[in-house]
């Protein structure tokens, strides 16, 4: 199910009921899947709803050309088994989800481990008193994808390399 605006989540999930992934999706590949089902696992393991929050456009935007919008993205991630509820992530950050549906765990691909969680992320996840769990991931992300396929052409056609 879509949930169009954050503070409606609270019409479908209480606090402290619900595994929380996160993501931009553009777009969406392998790699997502493979974190989404493990993100589900957990779920289901912890009998509780997923919630899957999905990054805006702005936040898009600023990593490559936007693939597909928002709206898009949501749709293509309810279509996935084991996801319970997208909703928009309300902001660059997650904090603001995090706050607003208050997940006992937060599931967060091993990358972030590697270069750190944001510390208004960090803050929230302790405020509210969820749990980090991390899956492994796939060691390529969608700006490496896109980059490699198409915008390194780009680069070259505009005089960026």
């Amino acid at each position: 199910m879509i949930i169009k605006a954050l503070p409606a989540v609270r019409e479908f999930i209480q606090p402290g009921a619900a595994v929380l992934a996160s993501g931009a999706f553009d777009p969406l590949h392998y790699g997502h899947i493979r974190y989404i089902r493990a993100a589900a696992e957990h779920a289901r393991t912890s009998n509780l709803p997923l919630v899957v929050a999905v990054a805006p456009d702005e936040y898009v935007k600023r990593r490559h050309p936007l693939l597909q919008p928002l709206e898009g993205r949501m749709e293509m991630l309810d279509a996935l088994r084991g996801v319970d509820f997208v909703v928009t992530q309300g902001s660059e950050s997650l904090t603001m989800a995090i706050r607003e549906i208050r997940p006992v765990y937060v599931i967060k691909g091993t990358d972030w481990k590697a270069h750190g969680l944001p510390k208004d992320e960090v803050e929230a996840i302790k405020e509210v008193g969820a749990t980090i769990s991390w899956v492994d991931v796939s060691p390529i992300s969608s700006s490496e994808l896109l980059h490699a396929a198409f915008w390194r052409f780009a680069d070259e056609w505009v005089g960026r390399t």
